[in-house]
């Protein structure tokens, strides 16, 4: 389908016209977006830590017409051949063990929004009717609702509409004895939650807390009977070299949540999945948690499942670990003593180049002139901007080491 784009058209898509017009984009191969002047744009940042298979995956669009063409709307508390096929898939081969039930959303906002009504729902199935409180880390990001930005510490993205939020306790993210204070000052009768990011990825550019901290912030949320809810939103389903990030560290969740890898880009897709000790007592008292109208329609788990089908065919979860490995090694030796570089981290195919003297809207600028997308990290005046990279996990090392190469001759232009 052709279509003429004209500056009206820019204007008219979104709320507020942009400053700069982005690029039109009408068609992506591989790790390349083709935009419609003719230029090809290496996506290393999947997106937004989305495009985990790569583009142009044809089988998932012959999946979802196939299924779209038999079913269409059926409310979620209905089931479906795909919505059935979908949870058996994950719970019988991708969730952590006593993971037994899923509810399926469109986005993870949405999914992480779900995750703060269930700890909630499951304290009250128990008569525990005071806790309500979940507590977050800042820096962190947890979606676009007003519940997930009251509990993320996102700043630039709360700015000003912080009369529209409930007050939620922050701690700082790499620090347990900080939780366990601010649990006490919240009075622990009171408290449902505890939310984290493995990898801290849109406010601050794949930051990685330390081993011991796990191990501690997994003792403090059991002493005082808090749930842990894992927002594996970008770092699930193969991100970081494994199924899932928090696996990399001695802690389990109580409750995780995942959205980008599920739908691969291709098909709106996010998931709730908890310990059975969590629903139990919620079914035990006859509750459930409420849908959204768009909560995993037949086609969208089929579009899933196909995702899922090429995740296990290709291993991509492996590629991700070496693909990553190289990654970070060869980023480090190209960009790692620039002056504009502080520091290179992250894990798997989620890494982080944190920026000092410039912001990281600039970088991206510089790597789109070097025709590579990137994406921006970062949260406000406490939290250095920083570059994420997060390429399809079919990445090849030929890919990996053009990126390298096209992100330090961005950089040697700043």
């Amino acid at each position: 389908m052709s279509a003429t784009f004209t500056d009206a058209s820019h204007d008219r898509y979104g709320l507020v016209t942009p400053a700069v017009q982005p690029p039109v984009v009408v068609a992506t191969e591989g790790i390349e977006l083709v935009c419609a002047d003719g230029r090809r744009i290496i996506d290393a940042a999947g997106g937004a830590v989305v495009t985990n298979i790569g583009h142009g995956r044809a089988e998932i669009a012959d999946a979802v017409a196939t299924a779209l063409r038999s079913i269409d709307y059926v409310v979620p508390i209905w089931a479906t051949p795909n919505r059935l096929a979908l949870a058996d898939r994950l719970t019988e081969r991708w969730l952590p063990d006593g993971f037994g039930h899923v509810f399926f959303a469109g986005g993870g906002s949405e999914a992480t929004d779900t995750a703060v009504r269930l700890a909630r729902t499951h304290h009250l199935s128990r008569g525990d009717e005071r806790r309500y409180k979940v507590i977050g880390r800042v820096p962190s990001y947890h979606g676009a609702t007003v519940t997930t930005l009251a509990i993320g510490g996102h700043m630039a993205r709360r700015a000003g509409l912080d009369p529209l939020l409930p007050e939620w306790p922050k701690v700082p993210w790499n620090d347990a004895d900080a939780l366990a204070a601010a649990i006490e000052a919240a009075g622990p009768d009171t408290v449902a939650a505890f939310i984290f990011e493995p990898v801290i990825g849109a406010s601050a550019g794949a930051l990685v807390a330390d081993v011991d901290y796990w191990q501690q912030v997994a003792e403090v949320c059991r002493h005082y009977g808090v749930l842990l809810i894992a927002d594996e939103v970008m770092t699930g389903f193969g991100r970081t070299g494994r199924t899932w990030g928090h696996q990399h560290d001695p802690v389990t969740p109580d409750i995780l949540v995942s959205a980008k890898g599920l739908g691969g880009g291709y098909v709106p897709m996010s998931m709730v999945t908890a310990a059975d000790h969590v629903v139990e007592p919620i079914a035990a008292a006859g509750g459930n948690v409420m849908f959204f109208t768009y909560s995993g329609p037949d086609a969208m788990c089929a579009g899933a499942l196909a995702v899922l089908d090429i995740m296990e065919r290709e291993d991509l979860t492996a590629n991700a670990a070496a693909a990553g490995q190289r990654m970070m090694s060869e980023l480090r030796a190209a960009v790692g003593d620039h002056r504009c570089v502080t520091e290179v981290r992250g894990r798997g195919l989620m890494i982080g180049v944190e920026l000092a003297g410039v912001s990281a809207a600039a970088a991206v600028d510089a790597c789109l002139a070097q025709d590579m997308w990137v994406y921006p990290a970062g949260s406000g005046p406490a939290v250095p901007d920083s570059l994420l990279f997060a390429p399809p996990l079919s990445v090849s090392a030929a890919e990996v080491d053009e990126i390298v190469r096209r992100t330090a001759a961005a950089l040697a232009t700043l």
